[in-house]
């Protein structure tokens, strides 16, 4: 990215700053969106849970590159007064994952049926700074921060198959245990929350340097950050990041607070554009990214470019995501052409795999495009495909509604630009090792 100020070192640690923070800046404007905005109708408080009872459409615009395959269920967990018990149904042989997300966008935990098996449970999420011990019969999880994400997925074969996902989720239990146990971990500058509530104070504007480092320093004022990045958080301090510290902007001298304006639009457009989903292993335009993806370590870049085109992320463990904006001619992907992809007949899942369609906005986020026929994702649950003699299938991608023999296994594209995504749902280790190598989709004359 060229500088836009005339200073390279502050030019070099702002970028640092703003890529390590961004998950954290992602995720809380996310959760702002959901417990507080008041002009969602929907909203639900901190510690509350929030059911998606519909499949998410091209109309589902707040957390990017969705799925189609799974209903959602979500609760943003603020465990500063203690910690709260999970209940789970019995799921059957239901798939479903229930991902625990730290601010920075870690997978710290996941429960499903490859981790902790289907039948009901209970679990207590309690803090970083709670001591004491779960329920009988509950499992504790040691939550790294207060601010946690849980993220439930369940699958949804079709329509017809709501109402019983919609049992499930209704028998899914969120409440308190216990009271209030140990301190607040971070700055002691001003209050931290409003009464321990986990509510966020500031209002996110992403084009506003002086929001940005008010939200990012509010979540990081009440969350401990890993004790061998206390010190690079605290190098941060000269650009505006000071956990706990409001109006951070305003205190900064004039040529910090210029260089934010200035690279704050140019550091979002180059976060879209960062490679981040190959690792060199793989081949041709599949590429589902590195081993750490969902867990991400010191890869700051990668976790920024992570939050920004697939916020909550599984680990590949869980589902592998494999995503591909090129064709095998090596050419942007693009509705005003047409394209076969053809399917093998054994794909390497325990569980389900699917494909979805996306769009690109403005700022490099991905969501499902409208469409005539309302299919934004086609996968073996598909009803209604046509499979080859030998299980394999070719599914037709494009703008365009295809000739009628193709209909059925058509996928729409946007008019434009588009991306996909290869979701594998419990890879096999074909997949993990990265052995199997998915065809990529093939140019076609209409």
């Amino acid at each position: 990215m060229e500088n836009t100020t005339t200073d390279p070192a502050l030019a070099a640690r702002l970028r640092e700053a703003f890529i390590y923070t961004f998950p954290v800046h992602d995720l809380a404007q996310v959760r702002w969106q959901i417990t507080q905005n008041p002009q969602n109708r929907n909203r639900v408080p901190v510690n509350g849970l929030l059911h998606y009872r519909r499949l998410l459409d091209h109309r589902a615009r707040t957390v990017t590159q969705p799925n189609n395959d799974t209903l959602y269920s979500l609760s943003y967990l603020a465990l500063h007064g203690g910690p709260m018990l999970l209940r789970l149904p019995d799921m059957g042989e239901r798939y479903y994952s229930v991902a625990l997300l730290d601010i920075f966008t870690n997978n710290f935990a996941c429960i499903g049926n490859r981790t902790t098996g289907s039948e009901a449970a209970e679990f207590l999420l309690a803090g970083p700074d709670w001591s004491g011990d779960a329920p009988a019969g509950a499992r504790l999880i040691r939550c790294p921060s207060n601010d946690v994400w849980l993220l439930a997925r369940l699958l949804v074969d079709g329509e017809h198959d709501l109402p019983a996902v919609h049992a499930l989720q209704d028998a899914i239990r969120l409440e308190p245990v216990g009271s209030r146990v140990g301190t607040q971990v971070g700055s002691q500058e001003g209050p931290q929350d409003t009464g321990g509530s986990g509510l966020l104070e500031t209002v996110p504007d992403e084009a506003d340097p002086a929001c940005y480092l008010d939200l990012v320093n509010e979540v990081l004022g009440r969350n401990p950050v890993p004790d061998d990045e206390r010190e690079l958080v605290a190098s941060f301090a000269e650009v505006g990041i000071r956990p706990g510290h409001r109006h951070a902007y305003g205190d900064l001298p004039t040529p910090i607070q210029q260089a934010w304006r200035a690279m704050l639009p140019a550091l979002r457009k180059e976060l879209a554009r960062t490679p981040g989903f190959g690792n060199g292993s793989e081949s041709g335009p599949w590429q589902s990214g590195p081993d750490h993806l969902g867990n991400f370590g010191k890869d700051y870049t990668y976790r920024a470019h992570v939050s920004l085109i697939g916020l909550g992320a599984l680990e590949r463990a869980e589902a592998i995501y494999a995503t591909c904006v090129n064709d095998s001619a090596g050419e942007r992907l693009d509705g005003a052409r047409a394209y076969r992809l053809h399917i093998p007949p054994a794909m390497p899942v325990d569980a389900f795999w699917s494909l979805s369609m996306y769009e690109f906005a403005p700022d490099g986020r991905r969501f499902f495009t409208e469409n005539p026929i309302g299919r934004y994702t086609i996968g073996d649950r598909t009803p209604g495909l046509l499979v080859n003699a030998d299980g394999s299938i070719d599914l037709w991608l494009q703008h365009a509604r295809p000739e009628p023999a193709r209909e059925a296994n058509w996928l729409p594209a946007p008019a434009g630009r588009f991306s996909l995504t290869l979701r594998y749902y419990h890879p096999r280790e074909a997949l993990l090792s990265r052995r199997f190598q998915q065809p990529a989709p093939e140019p076609i004359e209409t």
